[in-house]
């Protein structure tokens, strides 16, 4: 569990799982360029022992001076994950984690997906006397507008309606979620950014207190190539094109700028700072 602070913010990673991925295997738009190349000048935590980039599956818990909110949900728990094996009924100690961190579930103010894939939402819902309720209770579920509804057309049997079914769909009919636009402030530190691409209404978390700043920025990023290389991308890339261009406006907009970036998956839980020489970690 890593900790850190943004100004009077206090962010706590709760990890529920972690994987290494083959850049080869689940990355695109490599045109031939050999990974390898570039992973002696990348920060070596990133990677495992056979040089492969290790993702790791994650909620961030941001404690304001106004709110208390869960940033993205992973996996989730005794889940059908047919298509996606490695998440197949899952069982991890999330909650658990949280308890450790000082989190009630009770007393978390709002839930923000960055969008809803199913390693962002899982733990919307547990599993309560064979029925999928709110993991968070008394919490808003905040959910981009443009993302929620094109997840509402995604036909069944496709990559993503069972999680859409088991944890969001049992949110909105407890009366807990609100569609935003983006720009939304969930408090007077923390509002929504659009970076779309990865899916229609991705959106990452922009935080400002006093001097500093941070952007968690769900999977604008899956690997720190992609700073330097804005065309790869993971194969579940809903808009390639669009993707590429909010990459590459997101390095020229925040490069050199002292803003923390913070991505969803990196094996570096408080993220890093991007300068004119590359990826640099937060220490």
């Amino acid at each position: 569990m890593a900790r850190f602070q943004v100004g009077a913010v206090t962010v706590t990673e709760i990890v529920e799982t972690q994987m290494s991925v083959p850049i080869a295997l689940a990355f695109r738009g490599l045109n031939g360029e050999d990974p390898a190349d570039l992973r002696a000048r990348l920060p070596a935590a990133l990677f495992d022992q056979a040089g492969d980039p290790v993702l790791v599956f994650r909620s961030y818990i941001l404690r304001t001076p106004q709110s208390l909110i869960v940033l993205d949900t992973g996996w989730g728990n005794h889940k059908e994950r047919r298509l996606d094996p490695y998440a197949h009924l899952l069982n991890t100690g999330y909650l658990d984690a949280m308890t450790a961190a000082g989190v009630d579930p009770a007393d978390v103010t709002h839930v923000f997906c960055t969008h809803l894939h199913q390693d962002h939402v899982g733990w919307n819902t547990h599993l309560v006397d064979g029925a999928w309720v709110p993991t968070f209770p008394n919490a808003t579920y905040l959910f981009v507008r443009s993302e929620y509804e094109h997840w509402t057309t995604v036909r069944p049997g496709s990559h993503g309606h069972d999680s859409f079914t088991d944890s969001v769909q049992p949110v909105v009919e407890a009366g807990l979620h609100r569609l935003v636009e983006p720009g939304h402030a969930i408090d007077d530190t923390v509002r929504v950014e659009l970076l779309p691409g990865h899916t229609p209404g991705h959106s990452g978390l922009h935080v400002t207190s006093g001097s500093q700043e941070a952007v968690f920025t769900g999977d604008l990023f899956h690997i720190v190539h992609q700073f330097a290389r804005p065309d790869w991308h993971i194969v579940v890339e809903h808009d390639v094109p669009q993707g590429a261009a909010t990459r590459k406006a997101f390095v020229d907009r925040y490069t050199g700028t002292g803003v923390r970036v913070v991505p969803a998956h990196f094996a570096l839980p408080a993220g890093g700072y991007l300068e004119a020489s590359g990826f640099t970690p937060a220490s």
